[in-house]
C-alpha cells in the first residue's frame, strides 16, 4: 500500500514501541513471540528463510495501523488517514442516530404486551422530534429577521438611504452610508446616478419622491430615493447572508 520496504516499516513500528506509542495486544502483536511457525509455514504464508531471518513479524490492528500512518507522515499515509477519518465519522453518525433504537422499539411493538405499548409511545415521540427538528432550527435561524420585520411592519414608512444605513448598522451589519450606496450599485439595485432600476421600483423595494428646493436662481425640482418597508426587510436579509452580524 505504501510502497515502502518491510525493513522501513519494521523500524517505524519498533521506534513507536520503544516510545510507548503502540500497545502490545491492542495495537500490535509480534507473531514470532506468540505463535508457532508451523501455522504460517504449512500454509505458505512465509518461507522458512523469511521466518528464520526475521527478528519480528508484526501484525497490526486497525488501531495500530492508524497510529503507524500518522507516524510515517507521507502523502499516501495522509490519503489512508483521511479514509479512516471519513469512515469513523460515518460510523459515529450511525451509532448516534436513532435508527438502531427505532429498530428495537419496532421489535418490542411487534412482541406486544406492556413493553409494546411503551415502545409505541417512545417511537412516536422520537419521530415527532425528528420531524420538527428542521423547523425548529429554521425558526431559530430566522428569528433576527422576523424581529426586524415585525419592527418594520409596525412602522412601514419609507426612509432615505442615509437613514437606512443607520438601520443597517443598528442591525449589527458593519456598513456605512457610502459603502451601502456602493453595494447597491454593485448588486444592480441603483444606477450610477443612484436612481433605482425600474424593476426594484415595481417590486416595491424603492420609491421616488419629488421635492422642491430653493436656489439663488429660484425654486428647483429634485427627486429623492427612499427605501420602502418591504425593501428594508428584503435588503437587510440579503446583507445578513452576505456580511453576517457582529
Amino acid at each position: 500500500i505504501h510502497e515502502r520496504e518491510v525493513k522501513f516499516i519494521n523500524q517505524c513500528i519498533t521506534r513507536m514501541i520503544d516510545k510507548n506509542r503502540l500497545k502490545e495486544s491492542i495495537d500490535y502483536i509480534d507473531l514470532k513471540q506468540v505463535t508457532d511457525s508451523n501455522l504460517f509455514l504449512e500454509n505458505d504464508i512465509f518461507t522458512k528463510a523469511q521466518w528464520g531471518n526475521a527478528k519480528n513479524i508484526f501484525m497490526l490492528s486497525e488501531r495500530g495501523y492508524t497510529k503507524l500512518i500518522k507516524y510515517m507522515d507521507d502523502d499516501k499515509s495522509w490519503e489512508v488517514m483521511e479514509e479512516f477519518v471519513d469512515n469513523y465519522f460515518a460510523m459515529r453518525q450511525i451509532v448516534n442516530s436513532n435508527e438502531q433504537l427505532k429498530a428495537n422499539l419496532l421489535l418490542s411493538i411487534y412482541n406486544g404486551g406492556q413493553e409494546g405499548v411503551l415502545a409505541s409511545k417512545q417511537l412516536t415521540e422520537i419521530e415527532v422530534k425528528e420531524a420538527t427538528a428542521p423547523l425548529i432550527t429554521k425558526i431559530e435561524m430566522d428569528k433576527p429577521l422576523v424581529d426586524f420585520a415585525t419592527t418594520i411592519s409596525a412602522c412601514s414608512d419609507s426612509i432615505d438611504i442615509g437613514t437606512f444605513a443607520k438601520v443597517v448598522k443598528d442591525e449589527g451589519i458593519s456598513m456605512g452610508r457610502n459603502k451601502l450606496f456602493e453595494w447597491f450599485r454593485y448588486n444592480g439595485y441603483l444606477m450610477k446616478n443612484n436612481v433605482p432600476y425600474q424593476k426594484y421600483i415595481d417590486n416595491k423595494y424603492f420609491e421616488i419622491i419629488e421635492y422642491t428646493y430653493h436656489t439663488p436662481y429660484g425654486e428647483k425640482l429634485g427627486t429623492k430615493t427612499l427605501v420602502t418597508g418591504l425593501g428594508q426587510i428584503r435588503i437587510v436579509e440579503k446583507l445578513r447572508k452576505e456580511f453576517g452580524e457582529k
